[in-house]
């Protein structure tokens, strides 16, 4: 290769990666999250997600055909208007488009399983090959070695491979944007915390971010909760960034934070409204540079990364302001016809005949054309329209956070949030076949317990501050580190409180409203003095994680096979070895954090706990407690086959 388009490769190499460090973050955890994935379907929604894609790849809005479901009633997630289904988080299915092209096209040449196989032996042996280039292995035998073991995977899943429909293209193009917006959430996270505490901690960060927290468990999920992750993480980036910076590079850092928000609005206007907002608050009062011309151009950047959104919901209800999810539902018995001169595409079921509404479009009996000039009134003024808007985000986010700040005055509805799951009263535990499936946030991330410390650490600066050691100053003063803080604390406060009224709720299993605020608290952890501590041995480090690993894997199928357990009771039995693991964590960071008799040794152990627990608990839902569809790759299916099974 030349010298200019090389140097032009590493440098988009070094724009998205940061440096070698953060390319094998990425692709590790890429390969990671193939290890248990399945192409099935999980989460019933996920019908609608993935039929609204097949339509979407078609150049349509609306649901053309029915690849993935005999009826439309099956399908939550799906809203109608004017005769027409329509799907939801729209800039999520648009950036699983372009996976389905290429999915599509590569399997016209090779058969979808093999592909798969093929592709991710392509990036293991990329992995390699990288893993090689760092100073502490050496070059040949890393690259021999780890070049012969992705090869024998390779060739272990080629011989097992089982047939792939092409019809499930969609679906494996919907779940692989996920898993890689969950490793770009990771390689985010890793650049955040490394501008701040080196890049030991900020691997570690990112790395556990993928392998010890629920982004690693809706990885191969299709659920909007994952790429929101990613776009939360990266706001957080680029204004930290921001605050670094000076001039026009600080305005391109800003303007991209407001860009990633943005663009939330086309995969939920409801959470964005609340991210946008805070970043907006928080911005302004840190902001060194509030001129009249840095805010037109923030604001510019924000209206059209929501272009896509506006033009969307415009196209779908001639209403802007109105999101598909504020449309009527599609009923259990409806039926839906292609409107007139349209074909189903593709393999799927074509919709059942209905009658022809006024106007071409397709209606059943008893639907009703009911949108913006549907009963021949005159379509609203765009004044009209604005104020509407305005008024219905307005009530409904109001509503929100009252219902957030009661849910605060209310312990129990907390304590099965956070701390205990078990089976709580009130909860509809039916639709999982009453098993008590879901965990709280401590018990989904028992990493969190290192949290425990910052009571401690915020009492040492509130004390400094009294002291006078530590003048308060005016927020635009602060340095970077503790404008970002500032930030993660706003966000995840706010993205608690209006999620609360929903919670506890079935179905969550990782509280998976709160995903972003999980994926904050991660942050948060590394952030805690004691747990970076943890790091000064880095071998130390990694080997009682894959100690903790190895000690929850026995322990957890020891309980599953020797115990004869069911589902729920699998679940709940790891939730309370990974509630243990969080009371070590917590404890030992906390006795970091107050004394200087806690050596970083034992620190390292009581931090690796948690995480390897978190760990096993994702390797078994992926093998032993849920299991739906097949497995990407057949050589996985062989190994499940000879682990304890539900």
């Amino acid at each position: 290769m030349n010298g200019a388009p090389r140097d032009r490769l590493v440098a988009a190499g070094r724009w998205c990666f940061g440096d070698r460090r953060g390319l094998v973050l990425w692709l590790g955890l890429v390969c990671w999250f193939g290890l248990t994935w399945r192409v099935g379907f999980f989460i019933q929604d996920t019908y609608a997600m993935a039929n609204t894609l097949v339509a979407l790849a078609d150049g349509q809005l609306h649901v053309t055909e029915l690849r993935y479901s005999l009826t439309f009633g099956s399908q939550p997630g799906l809203y109608e208007y004017q005769g027409r289904a329509y799907g939801r988080n729209y800039g999520m299915l648009a950036l699983a488009v372009p996976l389905v092209w290429a999915l599509e096209a590569g399997a016209a040449v090779v058969a979808p399983r093999l592909l798969l196989a093929g592709l991710w032996a392509g990036l293991g042996l990329v992995l390699v090959t990288q893993v090689a280039e760092f100073d502490r292995f050496d070059r040949g035998r890393t690259r021999a070695a780890g070049s012969l073991l992705v090869m024998a995977l390779f060739v272990a899943s080629v011989l097992t491979a089982t047939d792939l429909p092409t019809d499930r293209l969609a679906l494996v193009a919907l779940q692989l944007s996920t898993v890689l917006a969950a490793a770009t959430a990771g390689l985010v996270l890793y650049r955040l915390v490394a501008r701040f505490h080196g890049r030991r901690a900020g691997l570690a960060a990112g790395a556990t971010l993928g392998v010890a927290t629920p982004v690693g468990f809706w990885a191969t999920l299709p659920k909007r909760h994952t790429l929101v992750v990613a776009l939360v993480v990266g706001v957080v980036y680029a204004f930290a960034v921001s605050r670094a910076r000076e001039g026009d590079a600080a305005l391109r850092a800003r303007a991209g934070a407001y860009a990633l928000a943005g663009y939330i609005t086309w995969i939920h206007a409801f959470e964005a409204l609340f991210v946008v907002g805070v970043l907006g608050a928080v911005d302004l009062l840190t902001a060194r540079d509030r001129s009249a011309r840095t805010l037109a151009v923030l604001g510019l950047v924000l209206l059209v990364a929501s272009t896509p959104m506006l033009a969307t919901n415009y196209a779908i209800s001639g209403n802007p302001a109105q999101p598909p999810r504020l449309l009527p539902s599609v009923g259990p018995d409806a039926e839906f016809a292609p409107a007139a001169g349209e074909t189903p595409s593709g393999n799927g079921t074509p919709m059942p005949n209905s009658t022809t509404a006024e106007g071409g479009a397709t209606a059943t009996p008893g639907a009703t054309a009911t949108g913006i000039g549907g009963d021949g009134s005159t379509p609203p003024s765009l004044l009209d329209t604005i104020r509407d808007g305005t008024d219905t985000v307005s009530a409904f986010a109001g509503r929100a956070v009252v219902g957030g700040l009661a849910a605060l005055t209310q312990p129990d509805r907390l304590w099965h949030t956070f701390v205990r799951s078990g089976t709580i009263p009130g909860v509809n535990y039916g639709t999982n076949n009453f098993e008590a499936i879901d965990l709280t946030v401590l018990e989904a991330t028992p990493l969190l317990g290192a949290l425990a410390a910052l009571p401690v650490l915020a009492g040492r600066r509130l004390r400094a501050a009294a002291d006078r050691t530590l003048p308060p100053r005016n927020p635009r003063d602060w340095r970077p580190v503790r404008q970002t803080d500032l930030l993660v604390v706003a966000l995840v406060a706010v993205l608690t409180v209006v999620y609360l009224p929903r919670l506890p709720l079935f179905s969550t299993l990782t509280v998976r409203y709160l995903h972003p605020v999980i994926a904050l608290g991660a942050y948060g952890v590394w952030r805690v003095p004691a747990v970076r501590a943890a790091l000064s041995d880095a071998r130390w480090a990694v080997g009682s994680y894959l100690a903790s690993l190895a000690l929850a894997v026995a322990v957890l199928l020891g309980g599953v096979g020797g115990l004869g357990l069911a589902v729920g009771e699998a679940v709940q039995y790891n939730a309370l070895w990974n509630l243990a693991a969080a009371a070590v964590c917590g404890a030992a960071v906390t006795g970091w954090t107050v004394s200087d008799r806690v050596p970083d040794r034992l620190v390292a152990v009581a931090v690796a706990l948690p995480a390897g627990f978190t760990t096993g608990y994702l390797l078994l839902s992926g093998l032993v407690y849920f299991r739906y569809g097949s497995y990407a790759f057949d050589v996985v299916r062989v190994l499940a086959d000879h682990v304890p099974a539900l």
